[in-house]
């Protein structure tokens, strides 16, 4: 079987709900051009629908029950709470196993990539990538030659501003500070073309999910080219067309997304709502105390605009040691809606035992969500609530939350970890001390757009899960695929033809375990870094 040559584009958090406007309004011609010769439709993303979660199975093509990634925010062997990385992916990465069948790879900027692993060619980390005086491209000598014809390298864009300044202007400023990076994004994947044989390239641009974040109000209306959305999916576009324009006929291209985006009104915490409901206590935190433990806040901002993380233990670390475990039955841990309960035997002073009363517990706390009103505008606030045993499988699912709370379309979920606000719902905008606001949230609607190659002149095509692109991507390159993943290669997005002609062959293999020593986890400097950049893009508080 003849093995394609495979370009993975990311855009992460992209939606159709923006992309179709801005087709039609002309302003992505490269996208338009890859959808008029292939196939197209959406993606349904991981619940939750976030990055860590996300990217590990699409890298894994597996549930996060087989990879160990639930949030940001994970539990490990050893009942401890912390921010996890790349390390904490369990399933052999699809750039691992293409490495292992001597293809090469360049691998740019996917989140849940560091530490850098040994591939078959050249990666550079992404998000979880804590400093730039850390390793984080492999080969070593990659971060060198990055320096030399780039000046250096950038993995996202500062979300506080160093002056004071109003949020329009620092915005207008984000947004154009968020072009640049995913110029430099797309010319350093150019060079990585250019410069080094390739026949798997895979590069993420994360500028569209940063500006829906600090501009969702425009979704819930149509995006405009000329608005800050549209500029910089724009820029998302050309980088696009940058690459493109240095692929042959012969390769084929995936544009993906993790997951999609929408606007939201109102903030649902979700911490404050278990202790108002009695099921969570917590120590109450005196004025010296607090001033303790938060730092001084001239401190802490010049800590930020320095570059470099606040000393003193994490925010996960002091909610932790306030919960008041004889008396707390659940908790919120994590960026999204995540509640974990103080089972017996899973946690060390663990009250809630198993069997009868678990579910009956489980029960209680879904239909309180359920019937949760916002007590300032009376409309539901919960969707679903869904047991974690129920959605994932796997190895992993012990270390998963218990139940995962899923708000209806106005609200998104907080767990608010400095236990400082206590209105259970309030509006969305800025807030914590952000210089942006923050009024986009994850949907699990992601794009698919599949070009050249095998793919089909199809429209349309919905049904593609997450967890399916690398089966798919591995079948394309010629190589089994192990029976052990979750998702299955996207048979009827291909020309019936070539898949007649080259049927899956399909091959036992273990369902877990990376390839190489990706090196050890987070120090604490590493993670205090990586904490205060989640908490500056909102994800956690």
């Amino acid at each position: 079987m003849s093995a394609q040559k495979i370009a993975v584009i990311g855009w992460d958090a992209a939606t159709f709900d923006v992309v179709t406007p801005l087709l039609q309004a002309g302003t992505l011609p490269n996208l338009k051009r890859l959808m008029s010769q292939g196939a197209w439709g959406h993606l349904e993303s991981t619940l939750h629908p976030i990055s860590p979660t996300a990217w590990a199975s699409f890298m894994t093509g597996m549930n996060p029950g087989k990879h160990g990634v639930f949030d940001f925010i994970g539990m490990d062997q050893n009942r401890r709470f912390r921010i996890l990385n790349g390390a904490a992916v369990k399933g052999k990465t699809l750039w691992a196993r293409l490495s292992e069948a001597n293809r090469r790879v360049a691998v740019v900027n996917v989140p849940m990539t560091y530490p850098p692993e040994p591939v078959n060619g050249a990666l550079i980390a992404g998000m979880d990538a804590p400093r730039s005086d850390r390793a984080y491209t492999h080969p070593p000598e990659l971060e060198a030659e990055l320096c030399e014809h780039f000046g250096g390298y950038q993995e996202g864009v500062r979300t506080r501003s160093r002056i004071r300044t109003s949020v329009e202007r620092f915005t207008a400023q984000y947004v154009e500070q968020l072009q640049e990076v995913t110029q430099l994004h797309g010319r350093v994947a150019c060079h990585l073309l250019e410069h080094y044989p390739v026949d798997f390239l895979m590069v993420v641009f994360t500028a569209p999910d940063r500006v829906q974040h600090a501009l969702g109000h425009l979704m819930a209306g149509t995006v405009s080219p000329d608005d800050g959305i549209g500029q910089v999916y724009q820029a998302c576009d050309d980088a696009l067309g940058q690459i493109l324009e240095r692929l042959d006929d012969g390769w084929t291209i995936l544009v993906m997304s993790d997951h999609g985006a929408c606007a939201y009104r109102r903030v649902f915490e979700l911490s404050t709502w278990l202790e108002e409901r009695g099921w969570l206590r917590l120590r109450s935190v005196s004025p010296a105390t607090r001033a303790k433990t938060s730092l001084n806040p001239v401190w802490r901002r010049l800590s930020r605009l320095m570059g470099r993380p606040a000393p003193g233990r994490s925010r996960v670390e002091q909610f932790v040691d306030r919960i008041i475990w004889e008396e707390t039955r659940a908790f919120a841990m994590g960026a999204f809606g995540s509640i974990y309960l103080n089972a017996c035997g899973r946690f060390p002073e663990g009250i809630v035992k198993g069997g009868t009363e678990y579910d009956r517990i489980c029960r209680q706390i879904t239909s309180e969500l359920l019937s949760t009103r916002d007590a300032k505008t009376g409309a539901p606030v919960v969707k679903a609530v869904h047991r974690s045993a129920e959605v994932y499988s796997g190895p992993y699912v012990p270390l998963a939350p218990d139940l995962l709370v899923e708000t209806t379309a106005d609200y998104f979920v907080r767990n608010n970890l400095d236990q400082d606000e206590d209105r259970v719902t309030y509006p969305a905008g800025r807030y914590r001390g952000r210089s942006l606001a923050h009024t986009g949230r994850h949907t699990r609607n992601g794009i698919l757009v599949a070009s050249g190659g095998p793919f089909a002149s199809k429209q349309n095509l919905d049904g593609a899960h997450i967890m399916d692109l690398a089966p798919t991507i591995l079948h394309l390159s010629g190589l089994s695929v192990p029976t052990t993943l979750d998702g299955e290669p996207l048979l009827e997005w291909l020309n019936p033809e070539y898949y007649r002609r080259h049927p899956v062959r399909w091959r036992d293999s273990p369902a877990t375990g990376t390839v190489g020593d990706r090196g050890p986890s987070y120090d604490e400097q590493d993670e205090a870094a990586v904490e205060s950049r989640l908490r500056d893009l909102g994800y956690l508080t």
